[in-house]
């Protein structure tokens, strides 16, 4: 609020005023009327001084104690012309994840650097940010940009000719994430790192090109790195995976992690013989007698959850080159596991895992296919030309960082919800604009309570202001450099 001093005349007409931002734009409010200056020359030696400290005392004591809002409409009130973006909590708690992994500074300081234009960080903000909370495609992101918790002035043009700038500076994004993730929950030495692979299509002049993704997860499950590759996953590619992320962590071991593979025992193989490891999906299993008719013995078989049945054994899986290598097998029968044929075989050479662990490794498998997902809008209507190298090595480090975030924000909470139920509570923390800076909030459940209790804001308020939104994005910020 400020006194506001209109001139009549020679008189000076005094008011209280709060200003306000409403589609973009600032607009005021009479909170008070005072009235001429002259009329309290008797009463104040100074009137204008004397309301200028009572404005100023309106302030603090605001600052102090929240005042009620007092907002009216009239039944008729027409809907503006221009309709105000809604107010997304849920993004502001995402990008201050982000801001907390170092993607803002990392862009600042380089801004206006040769092949830095200084609208690339937020670009990469934006589409990050949509990418922790759901799948969206850049134009749907670019589209939503006026709801965005920062001001996005750049074009859906800017969006595609950022691209090259990230797929250049992928490792240092990569490196950057690292090394602030280190300053918050400390430096890690792990001996054993398990590799999360994934291959995806992406369409490509008419056609598809494949690329492929391993993820280094430490034994908590954050993020210790990636390694980005062209063609499907395969024996070669493990290991150049593998090497990779050996020499970026220092890991003794690496464990692989993948499914659908169509090179499974020359896989096991090439693993084993450097000492790594595996989880394994086993594909059309039908055609080996011995484990078809391990599958339809109903003798160990026991209930894991709902539909679910399972049993394992351990076993020495024969090799290509006449060798054999000790594995764990775990068959699931029902649920979600279920194929073609009613069963789903993994093979794991860590015998020294549960048979939960390994499905639980098994399933970071699904949690990585929606958010590393390319979308066929992404690459069928762009609006200017874009390499598909740059192309699919930019949409992964976008992705790597949504995928980090989120799973920095789920540590915050103390791992009690997953990957789904957090980005669908956050995607659902909008509010809906009313009058002039206020927004209403109606969405609430444990997630949400969750989400806020860890980072430390006002539990489920129902009212807030485009300015509460970006003082969160701090607050989430400074809840993970406490953690340090």
């Amino acid at each position: 609020m400020h006194l506001k001093i209109q001139k009549r005349g020679n008189r000076s007409y005094l008011s209280v005023v709060q200003n306000y931002r409403q589609a973009g734009k600032v607009k005021s409010r009479t909170v008070e009327t005072i009235g001429y200056a002259d009329a309290y020359a008797e009463e104040f030696e100074d009137p204008i001084a004397h309301f200028k400290a009572y404005v100023e005392k309106l302030n603090q004591d605001a600052g102090q104690k929240r005042q009620p809002v007092e907002l009216s409409f009239e039944l008729d009130e027409a809907i503006e012309p221009e309709a105000v973006p809604p107010a997304r909590l849920g993004a502001a708690i995402a990008l201050g994840c982000l801001d907390a992994l170092g993607v803002k500074d990392f862009f600042r300081s380089r801004s206006g650097h040769e092949g830095f234009c200084t609208i690339d960080g937020r670009v990469f903000e934006a589409l990050a940010t949509e990418r922790m909370m759901h799948a969206t495609s850049k134009r749907e992101s670019w589209a939503a940009r006026k709801s965005f918790p920062r001001t996005c002035d750049f074009t859906f043009e800017d969006v595609y000719n950022a691209l090259g700038c990230f797929a250049r500076e992928k490792t240092r994004v990569d490196d950057c994430l690292a090394r602030h993730w280190s300053r918050i929950a400390g430096e890690r030495k792990v001996e054993r790192v398990f590799l999360i692979c994934g291959s995806y299509a992406f369409p490509v002049d008419g056609g598809s090109e494949r690329a492929s993704i391993a993820v280094a997860l430490d034994p908590d499950g954050m993020p210790l790195g990636y390694h980005d590759m062209p063609g499907r996953l395969g024996p070669n590619a493990f290991r150049e995976a593998v090497d990779r992320i050996r020499e970026r962590t220092g890991c003794e071991r690496a464990v692989v992690v993948a499914g659908g593979l169509r090179e499974l025992e020359p896989t096991m193989s090439e693993l084993s013989s450097t000492g790594d490891g595996f989880v394994l999906y086993q594909r059309d299993f039908r055609n080996v007698p011995e484990l078809s008719a391990w599958a339809d013995d109903e003798e160990g078989y026991v209930r894991m959850s709902g539909s679910v049945f399972m049993k394992s054994r351990v076993y020495d899986r024969p090799l290509p080159d006449g060798a054999s290598t000790p594995v764990k097998e775990v068959l699931l029968r029902g649920g979600g596991y279920a194929t073609k044929h009613r069963h789903a075989i993994l093979v794991s050479s860590e015998l020294d895992l549960n048979v939960t662990e390994i499905v639980q490794l098994y399933r970071e498998l699904w949690r990585q296919a929606e958010p590393f997902q390319p979308l066929e809008a992404d690459f069928s209507s762009m609006p200017v030309p874009v390499a598909s190298h740059d192309h699919i090595q930019a949409h992964f480090a976008i992705c790597y960082a949504a995928f980090f975030a989120l799973r920095a924000l789920r540590w915050k909470m103390g791992w009690l919800y997953n990957a789904a139920d957090t980005a669908d509570a956050l995607l659902h923390m909008e509010g809906l604009h009313l009058k002039q800076n206020y927004y209403l909030f109606n969405y609430r459940s444990d997630v949400t309570d969750c989400i806020e209790e860890a980072i430390g804001i006002g539990m489920a308020r129902r009212l807030r202001t485009r300015a509460d939104l970006r003082g969160i994005m701090g607050t989430v910020k400074r809840s993970f450099q406490s953690a340090e």
